[in-house]
């Protein structure tokens, strides 16, 4: 089999990750998991793809920090909502995404610093592809520094000659 190209990408930058939360009294997820999809968004934009058929891999050192920061602090005051303590799994960062766009191919959060582990992830894609197990695959990363704040990146890849 080929190897896989690049469909479409996308990128989200914010001096807050808190800045893309849309979470509601139902609903929390991490603000890095927010981040994180609106990347993805931007991304899926004008790709057409069978969500089922669609996998995702996130790549980031942080996990959920924020949220698992704001627990802390719940749990020295002795209550931690079950909401928060939902949103901080380090899955969310995919999870998140896998419930707006509903995709429901394979799936899986790499912790470790991009580029560190983008060998690691970007062979996982390749392998879902070249298997069958997904027909394209977000790949989307997470990482802060100093000088740009945070930014979320995403590529989408698919199999030459798949539908785009």
């Amino acid at each position: 089999m080929m190897e896989p190209v690049i469909v479409a990408h996308g990128e989200a930058s914010a001096a807050d990750p808190a800045e893309f939360s849309e979470n509601r009294p139902s609903f929390f997820a991490d603000p890095i998991a927010w981040l994180v999809a609106a990347a993805v968004e931007r991304a899926l934009d004008g790709v057409r793809l069978e969500p089922s058929a669609a996998g995702i891999v996130v790549m980031s050192d942080a996990a959920a920090l924020p949220t698992s920061r704001v627990i802390a602090g719940e749990a020295r005051r002795g209550r931690v909502s079950p909401l928060r303590f939902a949103g901080a799994n380090p899955g969310i960062l995919a999870g998140l995404s896998c419930v707006r766009w509903g995709l429901r191919g394979p799936s899986l959060v790499l912790a470790g610093a991009f580029p560190k582990v983008a060998d690691t992830g970007f062979a996982v894609a390749r392998g879902w592809l070249q298997d069958g197990h997904a027909r394209h695959v977000v790949c989307a990363t997470y990482r802060t520094a100093p000088a740009d704040g945070h930014t979320a990146g995403c590529v989408v890849l698919g199999v030459p000659g798949g539908a785009t």
